[in-house]
């Protein structure tokens, strides 16, 4: 019986270590899901998840699990996509800007809009810093 209490005890402490990631409320588009907080409304998330979404449609993006986490410091928002290291270090560095302009103005009304590339737990690998970028 002490065996049982023990494991029942250090199984019921796993679960809830690992519910408590704090990830914010998830919202999701197809194979996109974005994770809010911190000033964040969930419309925004969800322009940004169908924005995300539509982006890998148009341009026949492998479909694969992507997920975001977006949060407000001040009046930046903070935008951490998990990356796979091979890809993200295979692609230039104006392509994230031009995502990072993309989301700032069609969701966060021209905001500045940093990037963080992230393992899966959204621990910080690479922030890239909001720069305007004039696509005309």
């Amino acid at each position: 019986m002490k065996k049982f209490n023990l494991f029942f005890l250090l199984a019921c402490t796993i679960f809830f270590l690992t519910a408590c990631d704090n990830f914010g409320k998830k919202v999701k588009k197809g194979h996109v899901e974005a994770y809010y907080k911190d000033g964040i409304s969930e419309a925004e998330a969800l322009r940004t998840a169908e924005l995300m979404y539509n982006v890998d449609i148009n341009v026949k993006n492998p479909i694969v699990k992507k997920s975001f986490q977006l949060c407000k410091i001040n009046d930046t928002v903070c935008l951490r996509m998990v990356v796979n290291d091979n890809r993200f270090q295979s692609m230039p560095e104006e392509n994230f800007l031009a995502l990072s302009n993309y989301v700032s103005d069609s969701v966060f009304n021209s905001a500045p809009v940093n990037l963080d590339f992230t393992n899966n737990r959204f621990k910080s690998k690479k922030i890239l810093h909001y720069k305007k970028v004039d696509f005309k």
